[in-house]
């Protein structure tokens, strides 16, 4: 699992990038705009769990485990999918699917910081991090259209925060080197 998390980096990169523009979208644009958007929103995100199952599937046939990837990618297909199907009631079914991939990402995150933490120096952010997008997500399901306004602007805050923790968590996986392959480095040689 170690090497699989050094070696998907970019997986965390990417999703930061989706917060980021989630949380734009929230904070900068009406709900009548948004509610337009968000059948958009719904092919984007088919169209990345398409290319995660394809990446699955192309990983399978060497024989590495996917079975995270492969539950990721059948989750983001579905999610695209009733956004697109439903999309007069779409902003409603939005929030709540967000706030679920809020939570998904946020338990992956803490799986991430128990499985790689003794090689990251910032512990803490990482875990306020998890937290804070695992209470995100059970807000949004709870209550997805009671206090859209208002509260549209702090989730816009928050996942832009999110979003730049994503992406900086990514890159900081990416500089890391896996255990396997410090040990596999030759020794130094002396007076060099």
């Amino acid at each position: 699992m170690e090497s699989k998390t050094f070696k998907n980096w970019w997986l965390l990169a990417i999703n930061g990038v989706l917060a980021i523009f989630v949380g734009i979208l929230l904070l900068f644009c009406t709900a009548d705009f948004i509610k337009t958007v968000v059948m958009y929103i719904g092919l984007i995100i088919l169209l990345c769990g398409i290319f995660l199952l394809g990446l699955a599937i192309y990983y399978l046939k060497k024989d590495r485990k996917v079975a995270t990837m492969m539950i990721e990618s059948i989750i983001s297909i579905t999610i695209g999918i009733i956004i697109m199907i439903f999309p007069e009631g779409s902003l409603n079914w939005f929030l709540i699917l967000l706030g679920v991939w809020a939570v998904i990402v946020g338990i992956f995150q803490l799986v991430i910081l128990v499985n790689i933490g003794k090689y990251v120096a910032n512990k803490n952010v990482i875990l306020f991090n998890g937290l804070l997008t695992i209470a995100l997500g059970v807000f949004l399901m709870l209550y997805p259209v009671t206090f859209a306004s208002a509260v549209a602007k702090i989730l816009g805050i928050a996942a832009v925060v999110f979003g730049v923790m994503m992406i900086y968590l990514g890159f900081s996986i990416r500089k890391l080197k896996p255990p396997a392959e410090k040990a596999s480095a030759p020794p130094a040689e002396p007076g060099k």
